[in-house]
């Protein structure tokens, strides 16, 4: 009796699979017909059906319904009829993502791979859909585009490790590393920040785009408090390209963010030996000094930093600023009294503090006029105290 009881269960399982079967079968017949709307809601019933949902043949059949509407698409736009070229890049992403999924599955025979072969060939004839479809979301300025250009962008590196493709090597695509790049920029833009650490070290290999990668990967773990990660990816970065001035920033933001300031000046000292021309390392060599109060030597680097680069606007500024707040810190001690016989000299040095910053934070303000940030309290601290009403006016008028 209990076998007959099972033997019925089996009888009644094997139906429901096979009506469902069905299912699947009559969504291709529709999607044969052109009628992809009746050809969707078949196949999504199938596919949310736990009797077929784990088989091949459901997604597989899911995916060819996508690639002919991907293809009808592509069949009006050369018969110059109703074209829909967004709707073609979409139905192009939907069958990649079936067909991946299909090549994971048993099909009914409980076979694996039995329709890898169509897959790959379907797949790699409409890759340039994802390209394109990515292109157009990236580009597009809708509320929610970015998102989908990941999507694009990232299905398409994600095919490289694809087992389907194993034999067709498509790590070497010369376009692989471009459209990672551009992947892990439209994951920062949509704070995906797993999608950029996954996708920007593919991107760091493209000629053009590659240190624009590797700082998307950097902001991605610094905006992830994945300092430890960050500091190794600031390491190897610097080594490939030591003039980079984002990487040496952020080293020195790293150093700094944990009070490690002998250890970010000796980092300094090494980078202005590597490159001895590069003025931004004396720049923020100088703003270390000024961080740690010590405004001489601040200004000894500042001073280089314009040798290096007479149209640093931002070392003019740290310069005029560093003896505005030698001024500042002079006052403190200084006499106020006009009978105390070290008055008159105070004065002179206070004033000579003022003097010396007004050339720089003026040459600041002549090659940065709109950075106003740069220079104007600064600036309108000198006139004030030089008691220069004339310049101080036109100064708090001007802006």
């Amino acid at each position: 009796m209990k076998k007959l009881f099972l033997s019925m269960a089996f009888v009644l399982v094997a139906g429901g699979a096979f009506a469902q079967m069905d299912a699947v079968k009559n969504a291709t017949k529709a999607g044969n017909k052109g009628d992809f709307a009746t050809a969707e809601s078949l196949i999504q019933q199938a596919l949310n059906n736990p009797e077929t949902a784990n088989l091949a043949d459901t997604w597989y059949a899911a995916g060819q319904i996508q690639q002919k509407k991907s293809a009808k698409q592509l069949e009006n736009q050369v018969k110059r009829q109703n074209f829909d070229e967004a709707a073609m890049h979409d139905a192009a992403l939907q069958m990649v993502k079936y067909f991946l999924k299909a090549d994971q599955l048993p099909d009914q025979k409980g076979k694996m791979n039995s329709f890898t072969s169509k897959m790959a060939s379907a797949i790699k004839a409409d890759m340039g859909n994802l390209i394109n479809g990515g292109i157009g979301m990236f580009n597009s300025s809708e509320e929610g585009t970015d998102a989908k250009a990941l999507d694009f962008f990232g299905t398409y590196v994600d095919l490289a490790n694809a087992p389907m493709f194993a034999k067709d090597n498509l790590a070497a695509d010369p376009q692989l590393a471009t459209i990672a790049y551009y992947a892990a920029l439209a994951g920062l833009r949509v704070e995906d920040y797993a999608s950029v650490e996954k996708y920007a070290p593919f991107g760091q290999s493209d000629p053009e785009n590659g240190q624009a990668a590797t700082e998307l990967l950097i902001e991605a773990l610094k905006k992830q408090n994945k300092s430890d990660q960050m500091l190794s990816v600031l390491k190897s970065a610097l080594d490939k390209f030591p003039g980079n001035q984002s990487f040496f920033a952020n080293m020195i933001d790293y150093y700094t963010s944990k009070d490690q300031y002998d250890e970010a000046q000796a980092f300094a000292d090494q980078q202005i030996a590597k490159d001895p021309s590069n003025y931004f390392f004396n720049y923020v060599k100088g703003f270390l000094y000024s961080q740690q109060k010590n405004d001489d030597k601040a200004i000894e680097q500042y001073e280089q930093a314009i040798q290096k680069n007479p149209e640093y606007a931002q070392a003019y500024s740290e310069l005029g600023k560093s003896y505005v707040l030698k001024a500042q810190d002079f006052s403190e001690t200084a006499s106020s009294n006009p009978n105390d016989p070290k008055f008159a000299d105070d004065a002179k040095t206070l004033r000579g503090f003022y003097e010396k910053a007004m050339p720089y934070l003026e040459k600041a303000r002549e090659l940065a006029p709109d950075n106003i940030s740069l220079w104007k309290q600064a600036l309108g601290s000198v006139y004030y105290n030089l008691k220069m009403e004339d310049k101080y006016n036109e100064l708090q008028q001007a802006y």
